[in-house]
């Protein structure tokens, strides 16, 4: 069990875990919900349901924002791993979960568009 937990440990393991997380956020959109000129919901709160819509090509700029993340993680991880180690591999461990939540948010819009 800590060999697993040893993978977490490794920043570029979890810098590739995020942009895995991306991929598949692109290809959910891209092969599910097949975006086009369209309108479409663009985001859905709880309390009032759909409250943005937009032509349905907006949804690439969701996982596009991701892969900004990933690429500013790891801009940030190179720079500070000399000078402060804890902050730039807790960065990398953040933007994975903000790979999560992109990919969370991706499924929920799926189930409301389809």
């Amino acid at each position: 069990m800590n060999k697993v937990f040893s993978y977490f440990r490794n920043a570029l393991f979890l810098l590739g875990l995020s942009f895995v997380l991306n991929i598949i956020s692109w290809l959910i959109i891209a092969l599910q919900i097949r975006p086009s000129s369209e309108i479409l919901p663009l985001h859905y709160n709880v309390f009032y349901g759909v409250d943005v819509s937009g032509n349905g090509y907006y949804l690439y700029f969701v996982p596009f924002t991701g892969l900004v993340i990933i690429i500013a993680n790891y801009i940030f991880y190179r720079y500070a791993i000399r000078k402060e180690a804890f902050a730039a591999r807790t960065s990398v461990a953040v933007g994975l979960v903000a790979q999560l939540f992109i990919l969370i948010a991706i499924l929920f819009l799926k189930s409301v568009i389809i």
